[in-house]
């Protein structure tokens, strides 16, 4: 399977140093396959399955909260690909 990401919806917040978003993971035909959640600052992004799961991390920081990381640039790299080959949620490693 083939999929492409998509920003759903991006929020800037905290003075401007810090972004919470949603990512539509869709395939060939523009069906959406998964979503992501995230937070962007510092040239990283924290990705979460869920809304619920990136909520507790900002309450309760790193905890045992789902998560993943990854550099802008390496993301950059999976975002203005023209395809991934399966989906960009395998490409992750899952920490909490």
């Amino acid at each position: 399977m083939r999929t492409n990401i998509i920003t759903a919806h991006e929020e800037v917040y905290s003075n401007k140093s810090r972004t919470l978003g949603v990512l539509l993971i869709v395939d060939e035909n523009g069906k959406r396959v998964d979503s992501l959640t995230y937070i962007y600052h510092n040239n990283t992004y924290i990705f979460f399955n869920t809304i619920i799961e990136m909520s507790d991390y900002l309450l309760y920081g790193d905890g045992k909260t789902k998560r993943a990381y990854m550099k802008e640039d390496d993301f950059d790299v999976y975002y203005e690909t023209d395809y991934i080959e399966g989906t960009f949620t395998d490409v992750l490693k899952w920490s909490n």
